[in-house]
Formats: structure tokens, C-alpha cells, sequence
């Protein structure tokens, strides 16, 4: 299986996401077909090996619409020459709407002003339109609907005609209807107007609601573009952090090289006020580093050799070098690129609902522009006389045709979707895909793992404590106790050694030569000095080696106070030696997330695979109620599902292997961007920087998103609601009203740029 993404050209409304998806969905060989209305990407996935760029073509191009590629697979392309390339076709695109609307908005100006003239005077609000500036209106009116209706209108007589020879209508058909047949009828009135005068009302023509609707509509896809672009400003900006070029340092000289020829090994140089060009680790100096872009968080990082820094992130004082570890497709940012566009790619159930109603929506348009017609045809001519009646007919049936466009109902869900992701991506907070965002926010549970998750992955000794009630000993033999531990557990894998040797180094512990060393799992670790084997464990191993049970092993320890942490003991193959006191590193901002959860009413269960004083200690410190503790990854998996069979929405949080069977069984699965690549590889969104302090913010988020796209949908059906009856002349027989077919251009443009504005407003949204 193979998948492509494609940029689509010539996309307007959801109708058209649903044709093409349709057309490309048949070709033999596509499993699979997505299309984004706004990003304005197509993402094809094959049964075997990708089909080809024409034949995809060729399905849609009688349409109207076209695939275009990049050249290159996704895979050989980088991250930041494909975006680079994707935000300089959109600001051209951007630049050629703008350039029309310096012709065509004069020309709007100057026909609204003559038909606003023309029905005030009607009325007696105003004079009667002079003689001279009547024959001028009546002359360049004419040509200014020629020039709009044949030049930038020429895709609404192209979209007619396909209609016409297929059947397949998209919002451009709608447009385009109203607009020929609206200048048709007046070239008509107006090149044979004594012939027609008997059969037709020759003083009224449409040539201004030509220009008014094909230039209002064109206006409005102008704003929304450029609102649009504002939609998809997070990822754009994440693209912008990609560097094109390195300063590689190789066989003693530096060169500047293209980002995408640096190799792993080799050692870039990064100065002052410099961004950082690929990931590595720090082999020569020191440095704050901004790492807000990629974590949200605005603390600059202090490094030093041997600490990792990526991509995109911002040098700020000293001059630094680093070994590259990763290569330029594979950084941190790439990552963070690729699932944020992946992200804003996906479609949210609702959306595909939407697509689903908005390609069925434009043939019952047609079908009610019809019906409208036919009955103003039918009912009218007796009120209004068989002229009047015939101008009201084609003036309402337009109105529907160009009031009824589906828009704004193609745009309520991806715009909302796109600004989410994008909002979050600055947070730090990565959305893997729509249809998790859409979940979350329906969330009601949410199960924590404990280690790494709401505490550190690395723990705090409290200190090593002879043998001795008092706590007191010789000063060379607790040294002595001090070298025998920290020899023990420096070459060590796991995480409480690895925090024992940490502390023991940064204490100034001496190593000494230790012989014969062996990790024991589950257990702790062994090893001989000097002919004498020494034990480092658990209580329940020191207990077995020296055959005791662990209330002996205890009894000359004061541990009352430390009830809630760990125990790990030195002993030798006689006697207990010393204790080492081991706490839990509870992340700082864990209370407070926890808090934040509670007052949003979400039930908070902590599962662990610890044992039940230590979980119970730290969940009572966090305020959390229920406790599952001495854990299994099946028995993580059973709470879920147990939480699941009461009815609730749950979301996993989690970072190691252990947490990845509840992940994926979890509505919504989050992990740490520090935990385990399985962990992150299950989740649906990841926490950057591990920080738990993005859990609410995540959830708020959400729910904000899935509250905006209801707005935007509850918005465009209520409008079309009203605004289809109004259009057709639902008010004539009660108050004589009828609406303009330009009005109702200007406000299906105002509608859709509602909807984009309204999605904006998530970009500022407080979390």
C-alpha cells in the first residue's frame, strides 16, 4: 500500500471535495481518497503502487479540477522545500485574486451605486436618474457584465457547460445558472427591445446582479483565502524554522553547506543569535536555547556538552557545537511538521457528514431554483401581469441558485479543525489527527500513568543511611558504602540505578573496581570487590540473599516517615549495610493539572505499577481519588475498558511500553514526546517537552474547537434555513418583499467569511 498528497487545483466549495472524491474513488488501484477544502490538498492512498498523475487526471479534469505534484515522492522531498514551495503557490494564487479585484470591484462600485439609485428614486427617495447619466449607465453596463461574466466569470460557464453534458454540478453550476441566463435575458431586452416590449418588461435587465454576483462571490473567495491562509499560519511558521543550509565543520575547515547534504557525524557549528539547523548533541560549548517554537514554553534552556538540541530552536549566547544525530527528514520539527499537516489533513466524522450533505445539497438547489421558477410562472401572472411575473421568476429563481451556495457549510469543520491543530501545535500540544480532537472533547474520564507521566522519569534520594538507628557512622566507611554503591549502578540501564549513580556522581562518590557485576530483573544488582559479593536491591531480594524476613532486615532502620517511597538496600552476604531512601519526583505542574481536570468535571484515576503506599502517597498529594496500584500493562488495559463499560469517554495518558495496550484501547490516547516511541506511536496526541501541565489545555482546547465547529454549522444551515424561502418570495404575498440577486451574492460572501473569521477566533482562544 502507497499514498500520495496531491495539490488540487480548482476547488471552490465542499461539492467539489465530494466530486472528486467520488470520480477518484473509482479509478481502479485508489484504496482511498481525501480531500481538504481548505488546505486544498488531495491525500490518495493506493492498493499497490501509485497510479498515475494523469490517469488521476483524467477522472476529474472534464470537471474543472487537477492534481498537481511536487516532482518528488514525500519521501524524497524534505519537509521544508515542500512546505516553502506549498506557502509560495498559495501567495501567488493570493496575488492574482488580488490583482482582479483592482478591475472588478470599480465596476461593482459603480453598478450597486446605479441599481441603489435607480430603486430609491423608484420609491421618491431620491431624484429621478438624469437622461445623460442614464444612457451612460445604459451603455457601459452592458460591457462591464461582458467583461466580468466572460473573463473571471469564465469558470461559472465552464461548470454550466459540464453540467449540461454530465449531470455534475458543483456551487460554480449554481453561479453560473443564474448568471448566463441573467445576462442572456438582458442582451435580450436589450438588443431586441421593440420586438420583445409586448412579451417582455424591457425597462428592467440584470446586468448589474451579473456584475454585483460574480464580483461580491469573487471577493469573498479573495477574503477567505487570505483568511484561510491565516487557518493554516501555525504550520506555515513551523516551515519557516527549517534551514536551508548548515555551517559543517569537516576535515578542519567550515563550509556552508545545503541542510539536506549534512550528514549524521558530522559536527555543525551554530553562533550566537543563530537558529539551530538539524538535531545533535552539544560536543563544544555553552548556550541558552529558546525552544519555545517546538515546546510552547518561552524559558530558555540552558545546555552544555552532551546535551541534545534540535532544529528550529533559537541560539542565544554562546557559540556551540554540535554532533549531528539525526538526519534533515528526520528532526524533531519534521516530525512535528508532518503531524501537524497529516492533522489538518484528516477529516473529523462530522466533516465527512458535511461532505456527504454538501455534494447532495447543490442538486436540490437546482431542483428548488425550478420549482421557484415554475411557481412564480404559475401563480403570478394574475397579480402582476405575464411580464412583471416573468422578471420576478428569473430574478428569484437567481437568488436561490446564488444565495443557497454551500460554502460556508464546506468550510464550518476544516477551518475550525485546521486553526485547532495549528493553536495547539504552538502550545506544544501535537493533534495527530481530526477525529481525536473531535473525541477529546467528549471526553468525561481520564486515566493517568504514574511514573513519568505525573512524576519524573528520574527520582530523588533522599540519602544513604547506615545501618544504625541513629543514622550516624564512620565518615570512611559510609564513604566506603558510598564507592560500592555508585560502582554498582553507574554502567546501569534502569532508571532507579540510573537516578542512584546520578545522585552519587553529583555528590562526588568515588568509583572503585568492582568485579562480576550482574543485574538481577526485578530484583537489583550484583557484584564482587576485592573477593566479597555485595547486594543492591529491593527489600524482597535483600531478604531472600540473606535469608531474612524483611521486618529483620527493617528493624534497624527508622523508616516511619518514609512509608511512601522507595527502599533499596546495600548488603553483603552477612548483614544489611545501608539503606538508600528513593522518592518519587512529582512534576511540578502535576497538582495543578489535576485540579484544572477536576473543575472541567472529569472523573481522575491514577493506575501504577508501584505499589499501593507509594501510589497512594502521590494520590493523595494530587488530590486524585481512585488508585489502582502494582499494575500490569493487562490490568492498565482492563481499567479502560472497565471505565468504558460504564459508559465513559476515556482518555489514556501515558509514556512508557507498558501504557501502550491502555493507549490504544483508549478514546483518546496522549503521551509524553519523552516517553517511549511505542507510547507515542499509540497516542493520538503528544505532549511536547513531556509537560502534563498541556493535559487541560488540550481538553479546553477540544472542546472549544468542537463548540466552534457546532457555531459554524448550526450558522450555515439556519442561513440557508431562511435564506433559501426569503430568496424564492416566501415574504411577496405578506409584505411585497423580494430579494435582489446581488444581495444575495453579498451575503453568501459575507457567510462564508463569517464562518473563516469565527474559526480565527481560536488562534487567541484562552486554554
Amino acid at each position: 500500500m502507497a499514498e500520495n498528497i496531491y495539490k488540487v487545483k480548482g476547488m471552490h466549495c465542499a461539492s467539489c471535495v465530494s466530486l472528486i472524491q467520488n470520480k477518484v474513488g473509482k479509478i481502479p488501484g485508489v484504496e482511498n481518497v481525501s480531500v481538504g477544502l481548505s488546505t486544498e490538498k488531495a491525500k490518495v492512498v493506493f492498493k499497490d503502487a501509485p497510479v498515475a498523475l494523469n490517469t488521476l487526471n483524467s477522472a476529474i479534469s472534464p470537471f474543472g479540477y487537477s492534481f498537481e505534484d511536487t516532482g518528488k515522492t514525500a519521501a524524497q522531498m524534505g519537509m521544508s522545500e515542500m512546505d516553502h514551495a506549498r506557502m509560495d503557490h498559495s501567495q501567488s494564487g493570493e496575488k492574482n485574486m488580488a490583482l482582479e479585484m483592482k478591475f472588478i470591484l470599480p465596476m461593482v462600485v459603480f453598478s450597486f451605486a446605479m441599481m441603489l439609485w435607480d430603486v430609491l428614486s423608484q420609491n421618491g427617495i431620491v431624484p429621478a436618474m438624469p437622461e445623460n447619466a442614464y444612457e451612460v449607465s445604459h451603455h457601459l453596463m452592458p460591457i462591464f457584465a461582458s467583461f466580468v461574466l466572460f473573463g473571471i466569470g469564465r469558470r461559472y460557464i465552464k461548470a454550466t457547460w459540464v453540467f449540461l453534458k454530465t449531470g455534475i454540478a458543483n456551487m460554480d453550476t449554481l453561479v453560473g445558472i443564474s448568471t448566463i441566463v441573467a445576462f442572456i435575458y438582458s442582451f435580450a431586452v436589450t438588443a431586441f427591445e421593440k420586438p420583445l416590449s409586448g412579451l417582455l418588461d424591457v425597462s428592467s435587465n440584470f446586468y448589474d446582479v451579473v456584475i454585483i454576483v460574480i464580483g461580491l462571490i469573487a471577493f469573498g473567495q479573495f477574503l477567505e483565502a487570505r483568511a484561510k491562509r491565516k487557518t493554516n499560519e501555525a504550520l506555515q511558521k513551523l516551515a519557516e524554522l527549517t534551514s536551508k543550509s548548515a555551517l559543517v565543520e569537516r576535515d578542519g575547515k567550515e563550509m556552508e553547506i545545503p541542510i539536506e547534504k549534512v550528514e549524521i557525524g558530522d559536527v555543525v557549528i551554530i553562533k550566537p543569535n543563530e537558529r539551530v539547523p538539524i538535531d545533535g548533541r552539544v560536543v563544544n560549548g555553552n548556550s541558552s536555547i529558546d525552544e519555545s517554537n517546538l515546546t510552547g514554553e518561552s524559558v530558555p534552556v540552558d545546555k552544555a556538552t552532551g546535551d541534545m538540541v534540535f532544529a528550529g530552536t533559537q541560539n542565544f549566547q554562546g557559540l556551540i557545537k554540535i554532533k549531528v544525530e539525526k538526519d534533515s527528514k528526520d528532526t524533531a520539527l519534521a516530525h512535528i511538521i508532518k503531524i501537524v499537516e497529516n492533522a489538518q489533513n484528516s477529516k473529523a466524522p462530522i466533516e465527512r457528514i458535511a461532505d456527504k450533505i454538501s455534494g447532495v445539497f447543490v442538486y436540490v438547489v437546482i431542483v428548488l431554483a425550478v420549482f421557484t421558477f415554475a411557481s412564480w410562472l404559475i401563480f403570478a401572472p394574475g397579480t402582476f401581469g405575464l411580464t412583471k411575473a416573468l422578471a420576478l421568476a428569473i430574478s428569484s429563481t437567481m437568488a436561490v441558485l446564488v444565495i443557497a451556495c454551500p460554502c460556508s457549510l464546506g468550510l464550518a469543520t476544516p477551518t475550525a479543525i485546521i486553526t485547532g491543530v495549528g493553536t495547539g501545535a504552538r502550545r506544544g500540544i501535537l493533534i495527530k489527527n481530526a477525529e481525536s480532537l473531535e473525541k477529546l472533547a467528549k471526553v468525561n474520564a481520564i486515566v493517568f500513568d504514574k511514573t513519568g507521566t505525573l512524576t519524573e522519569n528520574k527520582l530523588s534520594i533522599e540519602g544513604i543511611f547506615c545501618e544504625d538507628k541513629n543514622h550516624v557512622c564512620d565518615a570512611e566507611d559510609k564513604e566506603f558504602k558510598r564507592s560500592i554503591a555508585y560502582s554498582m549502578t553507574k554502567s546501569s540501564k534502569h532508571p532507579v540505578s540510573e537516578s542512584v549513580a546520578v545522585w552519587l556522581r553529583d555528590s562526588r562518590a568515588e568509583a572503585v573496581r568492582v568485579e562480576k557485576i550482574e543485574e538481577v530483573p526485578g530484583k537489583g544488582v550484583t557484584a564482587e570487590f576485592k573477593g566479597e559479593k555485595y547486594y543492591l536491591g529491593s527489600i524482597g531480594y535483600i531478604s531472600e540473599v540473606l535469608a531474612r524476613k524483611p521486618e529483620k532486615v527493617r528493624e534497624n532502620f527508622d523508616i516511619g516517615r518514609f512509608e511512601s517511597g522507595r527502599e533499596l538496600y546495600l548488603a553483603n552476604s552477612k548483614q544489611v549495610l545501608s539503606l538508600i531512601k528513593i522518592h518519587d519526583t512529582i512534576k511540578a505542574t502535576a497538582s495543578q493539572e489535576v485540579a484544572k481536570l477536576r473543575k472541567l468535571g472529569l472523573k481522575i484515576v491514577m493506575a501504577t505499577g508501584d505499589n499501593k503506599k507509594i501510589g497512594e502517597a502521590v494520590a493523595k498529594q494530587l488530590g486524585i481519588d481512585e488508585v489502582f496500584a502494582e499494575v500490569k500493562p493487562e490490568d492498565k488495559l482492563r481499567i479502560v475498558k472497565d471505565l468504558q463499560g460504564k459508559g465513559l469517554k476515556v482518555a489514556m495518558i501515558g509514556d512508557g511500553v507498558n501504557d501502550s495496550p491502555a493507549l490504544a484501547q483508549a478514546d483518546v490516547a496522549i503521551s509524553m514526546s519523552d516517553g517511549s516511541d511505542i507510547a507515542i506511536e499509540s497516542s493520538d496526541i503528544v505532549l511536547l517537552n513531556g509537560d502534563i501541565g498541556k493535559v487541560a489545555e488540550a481538553v479546553n482546547l477540544a472542546k472549544k474547537t468542537n463548540r466552534t465547529v457546532w457555531q459554524n454549522l448550526i450558522w450555515s444551515f439556519g442561513y440557508n434555513s431562511i435564506g433559501i424561502p426569503v430568496a424564492a418570495g416566501i415574504l411577496v404575498p405578506f409584505w411585497g418583499w423580494t430579494l435582489s440577486p446581488a444581495i444575495a451574492g453579498a451575503i453568501m460572501a459575507f457567510e462564508s467569511v463569517t464562518v473563516v473569521m469565527n474559526s480565527l477566533r481560536l488562534k487567541n482562544a484562552k486554554l
